[in-house]
């Protein structure tokens, strides 16, 4: 299988992203999203500032959004420069990255045909190329997202290695995915720590055969 990725520039690549993940998260969770309103509690999300998309052929096979700015961790999971410092600090690595300069990977989704295909824990390690997470920024930053506890393995299954910052706090909005059982953390990667080389040097705009990732054609 070949997939070719790209960060989505145009309006209408943008337009395919959203209405990609509008779809999916509708479906399954009842969420809408806006460009300036957002309410948790009223199943409001905030739009991802960019995207990163993987198409096989003309198909859009996947979606992975990016907060630039004001990142879901730090505007609702209340994670301060503070925790992400401390963590730092415990990889040995507090003068090389500042704490306060972070981006956040988000709404990713597969496409329905696709979602059994390992495509989406794949997407996860794709997305971490410094060629879609260090778009228009002057140092390299930090990434940060959030999970349910569930989801750590998916996104360790290709060598990511997220370090856990401190739980979420409970909104509306994660009530069909979350429970007592199955919480939402934060987590911080470090890229030069904590991603393989063969996805932080990835190449986007490219094409790439995932048969070496997947475990051959499927």
């Amino acid at each position: 299988m070949n997939l070719r990725l790209a960060v989505a520039e145009g309006s209408g690549d943008v337009l395919r992203c959203r209405q990609l993940v509008a779809e999916e998260y509708q479906r399954r969770y009842g969420v809408v999203f806006s460009r300036d309103h957002y309410d948790l509690d009223a199943k409001i999300e905030p739009w991802p500032h960019r995207f990163l998309m993987g198409s096989i052929g003309d198909e859009l096979a996947a979606v992975c959004g990016l907060y630039q700015r004001n990142t879901y961790v730090e505007r609702f999971g209340l994670v301060t420069d503070d925790v992400v410092a401390e963590r730092l600090r415990e990889a040995g690595v507090d003068g090389r990255y500042d704490p306060a300069c972070r981006r956040e990977l988000t709404k990713l989704v597969v496409a329905p045909r696709l979602l059994n295909s390992g495509l989406g824990p794949l997407f996860i390690a794709l997305a971490h190329a410094r060629a879609f997470v260090e778009l228009e920024t002057e140092q390299p930053p930090l990434v940060t997202f959030c999970v349910v506890r569930s989801m750590r393995r998916l996104v360790e299954r290709h060598g990511v290695r997220p370090r856990h910052l401190k739980p979420f706090p409970h909104y509306r909005v994660h009530e069909l995915y979350r429970s007592e059982r199955n919480p939402m953390d934060s987590y911080l990667v470090i890229p030069d720590l904590d991603v393989p080389r063969a996805f932080r040097d990835l190449s986007i705009p490219g094409e790439h055969d995932l048969g070496p990732w997947l475990g051959g054609d499927r």
